[in-house]
């Protein structure tokens, strides 16, 4: 039993890592996919409903400039996932070094 229990913990010491790394990397694939939608806004109102050049200037320009505020936005996400990522590592590694 102790084995398998050694086992599990030293796997769990990877894993835990794993999970903090895969959810900061689907977070900020998350707002690039966002913005990704809200730029392509523009570009499908266009062709779909064959805007004249003066509004499909209009809402192109509405959709660089909310994207260019979601940027910064993702940005600010992007540094507090990594901020938690290396605050939760260094408490697991922490606690993987602590003798008990």
């Amino acid at each position: 039993m102790v084995p398998l229990l050694w086992i599990i913990e030293f796997a769990s010491l990877f894993i835990k890592h794993a999970v903090l790394a895969v959810r900061l990397l689907m977070n900020m694939g998350a707002g690039h996919l966002v913005l990704l939608g809200i730029l392509g806004i523009g570009v499908s109102l266009q062709t779909a409903m064959s805007l004249s050049t003066g509004a499909w200037m209009g809402v192109a320009g509405l959709s660089v400039l909310g994207t260019t505020v979601l940027s910064f936005l993702e940005l600010f996400v992007a540094f507090l996932q990594a901020y938690v990522f290396t605050f939760l590592a260094a408490l697991f590694i922490g606690s993987a070094i602590h003798h008990h």
